[in-house]
């Protein structure tokens, strides 16, 4: 069924949207090895209030995405990163967990509120610090739940390999695909194409040295098929053709966007860089959890009477190189119009920080690029997808 028209009071725009630098999740050189988590959320809110112009006093909420809500991510980090960020006690925090999807439920929630009519001013976001909060740490999932499907649906890894031998997608292929993401994240790093998404955040580099982080840590313009093709399987020994080169590495970092009522951004004298057209999530099989964004799309799309050709460009998170293989094909996408910047694969991910992380740059990417639709998407653990479509406003 598809949505009422919208009117200027229901309809959602992005007025501004940051991110950091995506830190590799390692003990002894993580780029944010010595930050906590509370505090790079608290630096995406200062920077979008700043990059927005927005009035502090008219912020309604705040919705971040986490996955692990304990430790300096616990206790609503949320309401904990909007008193550290300074803004008016009246600015209220929630902290949603969708998994994988949660920053990208985040921002669909700030929408829905917006289209409701119950808010007007919101920012959304996500921040995920998986070297303190580890993703496997503190979980008990209960052994029924199991039984629906397997206990190496817990190994999203594993899940990758089952998508990879179900669909025939050969090793040599998922280096290829992780190749290019490195290449593509790489030339844009250099050609600075990220610098207007990432706020400097102060971090420590690999010889422990005080430094403002302003570049992803992982990418690797200097990869090679033949490095991918040296690393053993990591979930499937000997057997597996999933690697630490074709999985996304273990992340930190945050981001967040600004998401306001058009009309309220008018009266503000801000301009939007684009409007929140529809979102959708769908459940899947767990042990299928790769395809989560083939089934949430598809909804989307079905909502919207759009088709996949109609969409410019396509922020896919890349959890695993077999992962977003099968979803372009099944999906029917240009692969050139897919993570044009480089994915996840290269950049990081930050699980809870991610589905606000791939918004952030496709934003900047369709603003810099002149296209109008864009997409982003991602698979969630334990069998889900999560998809969100932006409209790019012409000033």
């Amino acid at each position: 069924m598809k949505a009422a028209p919208r009117t200027p009071d229901t309809n959602p725009v992005v007025v501004a949207c940051c991110r950091t630098a995506i830190g590799r999740a390692h003990a002894d050189r993580g780029l944010f090895r010595h930050v906590r988590g509370d505090e790079l959320a608290a630096a995406v809110l200062t920077a979008a209030v700043d990059l927005s112009g927005v009035d502090p006093a008219t912020i309604d909420d705040v919705i971040l995405g986490a996955t692990q809500q304990r430790g300096e991510q616990g206790g609503n980090v949320a309401r904990t990163a909007a008193l550290l960020a300074g803004l008016p006690f009246s600015v209220a925090g929630a902290t949603v967990n969708r998994l994988c999807g949660s920053g990208l439920e985040a921002l669909a929630r700030a929408a829905q509120a917006i289209v409701a009519q119950e808010e007007r001013v919101l920012i959304a976001g996500g921040v995920e610090h998986m070297l303190h909060l580890p993703m496997d740490s503190a979980i008990d999932i209960h052994p029924r739940a199991l039984a629906r499907s397997s206990r190496g649906m817990l190994s999203m890894g594993l899940t990758a390999e089952q998508l990879a031998a179900e669909h025939r997608i050969p090793r040599r292929a998922q280096e290829s695909y992780a190749l290019e993401s490195h290449r593509r994240a790489a030339a844009a790093a250099d050609a600075g194409l990220f610098d207007d998404e990432i706020v400097a955040v102060l971090g420590h580099d690999e010889s422990g040295a005080l430094v403002e982080a302003t570049r992803d840590q992982s990418i690797r313009g200097d990869t090679s098929l033949e490095a991918m093709a040296a690393l053993e399987p990591v979930f499937l020994p000997r057997l597996g053709t999933v690697t630490a080169a074709t999985s996304a590495p273990v992340s930190d970092g945050a981001a967040a966007l600004v998401v306001m009522q058009e009309t309220e951004a008018r009266r503000q004298g801000l301009v939007p860089l684009a409007r929140i057209v529809a979102s959708a999530v769908a459940g899947v099989a767990p042990a299928a959890m790769g395809t989560g964004p083939v089934a949430a799309t598809r909804k989307l799309l079905a909502r919207t009477g759009l088709t996949a050709a109609d969409i410019d460009l396509v922020e896919l998170n890349e959890a695993f190189a077999a992962q977003a293989i099968h979803c372009i094909d099944a999906l029917g996408l240009d692969a050139a119009r897919v993570n044009v910047r480089g994915g996840s694969l290269a950049i990081g991910h930050p699980l809870g920080a991610s589905g606000a992380r791939i918004a952030t740059t496709l934003l900047h990417a369709l603003v810099a690029d002149g296209k109008r639709l864009g997409l982003a998407a991602m698979c969630i653990g334990l069998g889900q997808g999560i998809a969100v479509l932006f409209e790019r406003i012409e000033s």
